[in-house]
């Protein structure tokens, strides 16, 4: 199949690191090591791009990782990620806001995998944290209720 045929309407431009630190004790990731992840979805924000009406977005998410060992064996991560988005054919607001919402948080959690594991198997003499998958849409069901 074609891939222009199942395009989403919506492009990522980018994604950064906006907030990372890290506090550790932990030497070695025992496998029955405690995790703890905590995941917060920012509010994108929203502008007018060009005199061909294309949308653009930005949405940070925030992620919170504590990893405990035992008392005094505890990891703390933060990270915060920002992407940016760019609406493409005919895409309008409202369907645009959606894609962010949901495609766009979804590649940032992607991104966002990839890039604490890297970070944590250089921190960790042994192991490497993997966080878990997110269904975006009972991500935002839970906020609501």
């Amino acid at each position: 199949m074609e891939l222009n045929l199942i395009a989403s309407g919506i492009e990522l431009l980018g994604a950064t690191v906006k907030e990372l630190e890290i506090k550790n004790q932990i030497v070695d990731i025992a496998k029955d090591a405690k995790r703890v992840f905590g995941l917060n979805i920012c509010e994108p924000k929203f502008q007018t791009h060009n005199e061909n009406n294309e949308f653009y977005a930005e949405m940070i998410i925030e992620f919170e990782i504590e990893i405990t060992q035992s008392e005094n064996s505890v990891c703390k991560i933060h990270l915060a990620l920002e992407g940016a988005f760019l609406s493409n054919g005919d895409t309008d607001y409202d369907d645009f806001q959606q894609l962010v919402a949901i495609n766009g948080a979804s590649a940032l959690i992607g991104i966002a995998r990839g890039k604490l594991e890297s970070i944590s198997a250089s921190v960790f003499n042994n192991g490497k944290i993997v966080i878990p998958f997110v269904n975006v849409i009972d991500y935002y069901k839970e906020c609501i209720s």
